[in-house]
């Protein structure tokens, strides 16, 4: 996953800039059922330039907050198509912090119902939804908010590559491991590998329940 930085770049244009919110919101309020029937699940990142490519930035915050209530809009929008299906159904706005970027809409059903379950780690921490950072978003006081981890995970395996490559040294793995908050073998097949898992902020699962 490419890393999000904060907006140090002048970004000119913001006119244009606010009307691509509206127009990445027009794309994707109605959601699309045929796609949904076909995969039994379906999202929408931020695909919105010039914060969301390869190297992702974050919008300034206030920017954030038009994006955010445009989200929610779409999040009332295909709860109630999904409500008209009359059948139990996954959806949530998974809201990332610091990295707002990576932030997306996410709906399932039927045989996806669960797929999302394990997605993130819970975490473990006491923390209240910072409302104070959105302030007063119509709807956004109608959510339930649950906080997970987000992390990024280093496969022991490709690590290792990395040191023959000489992308990495044997003391930037060390850092990794001792970063991490968690650390898991996994059986991948015949062979087994190892995962460090390092937090690198929060995500906040939201729905209307």
């Amino acid at each position: 996953m490419a890393n999000s930085f904060s907006n140090k770049k002048k970004i000119r244009g913001w006119k244009r800039r606010i009307k691509q919110i509206e127009k990445w919101k027009q794309r994707h309020i109605d959601l699309d059922i045929e796609q949904l029937y076909r995969n039994h699940r379906h999202y929408v990142k931020l695909w919105i330039d010039p914060f969301y490519r390869f190297t992702r930035r974050n919008p300034p915050i206030w920017y954030s907050r038009l994006i955010l209530a445009d989200m929610v809009e779409i999040y009332q929008s295909w709860s109630q198509q999904m409500q008209r299906l009359n059948e139990p159904f996954y959806l949530k706005i998974w809201l990332y912090h610091p990295n707002f970027i990576h932030s997306q809409i996410v709906v399932a059903f039927r045989e996806c119902f669960d797929y999302y379950d394990n997605t993130f780690d819970k975490s473990n921490e006491y923390k209240v939804f910072p409302s104070h950072r959105y302030k007063s978003i119509s709807g956004l006081q109608e959510f339930k908010w649950e906080l997970a981890i987000d992390s990024v995970d280093y496969w022991l395996s490709d690590l290792q590559e990395d040191i023959g490559m000489g992308i990495r040294t044997d003391k930037d793995i060390e850092a990794i491991k001792n970063k991490a908050y968690k650390c898991e073998t996994v059986q991948l097949g015949i062979s087994e590998d190892t995962v460090y898992k390092v937090r690198v902020g929060d995500v906040w699962l939201g729905d209307i329940r």
